[in-house]
């Protein structure tokens, strides 16, 4: 099974084109997904090997790119994304259905993630060059570009700078975009320290983008 499960090629961490900008109002997670979601984690129980793989499919770039934000490596957080869905199948028995088959995957990645920092000792590195903005189109000149990649780089690094706890929560929010509910059955706590975190995360990343204009119509949802 562990073999089949990672049978895929999984895409490189999202774009900053491929993400929710920034003050966009946040849509809470379609219900169609989460009852899809539930019927093949029932089949996946069941020992259909198949239904699991449809979500490893469904959720692989995710869990990729939670662990990248932790690792800032693109081989460690391969390693660490691969290691998730193991134990997510193994401990797929354990799933109630309390909360969405995506949050709980998503409090597995992240658990795993800081155990393996904690292990490993590591530190969040500045901007890694793995993490680019979007690609140039054919009707952008040369100069906005070249806008384009400073402004993504200050992102990224802005981002980078946040407590873990901190960063989890805007990540959690602007990337992957969690509701508020998700994100406390990830992060394993109340919705009003959620919105605290968040809170203080955003925060942050004004008075460190502020000075270079980045942050201008952002509004809070």
């Amino acid at each position: 099974m562990e073999d089949r499960v990672f049978s895929y090629s999984i895409a490189a961490c999202p774009t900053l084109a491929d993400r929710r900008p920034l003050g966009i109002p946040m849509t809470e997670t379609a219900n169609k997904t989460a009852i899809e979601d539930l019927e093949l984690t029932a089949k996946a129980r069941q020992g259909d090997t198949g239904a699991f793989e449809d979500l490893v499919r469904r959720y692989r770039n995710e869990v990729y790119a939670l662990c990248f934000y932790f690792t800032r490596n693109r081989e460690d957080a391969w390693d660490l994304s691969q290691e998730v869905f193991i134990k997510a199948w193994r401990a797929l028995s354990r799933f109630r259905g309390d909360s969405s088959f995506k949050t709980w995957l998503m409090r597995i990645a992240a658990n795993h993630s800081k155990d393996h920092l904690k292990k490993r000792r590591l530190q969040v590195t500045a901007y890694d060059d793995a993490l680019q903005v979007p690609e140039t189109r054919s009707h952008q000149n040369p100069r906005g570009q070249a806008e384009a990649n400073e402004i993504g780089r200050a992102i990224e690094a802005a981002v980078g700078q946040l407590p873990p706890k901190l960063q989890l929560a805007f990540i959690l929010r602007e990337y992957q975009g969690l509701s508020y509910q998700e994100m406390a059955e990830v992060m394993e706590c109340n919705v009003g320290t959620v919105m605290s975190r968040l809170f203080n995360a955003r925060r942050r990343l004004q008075k460190i983008l502020a000075p270079l204009g980045l942050l201008e119509g952002y509004t809070h949802d």
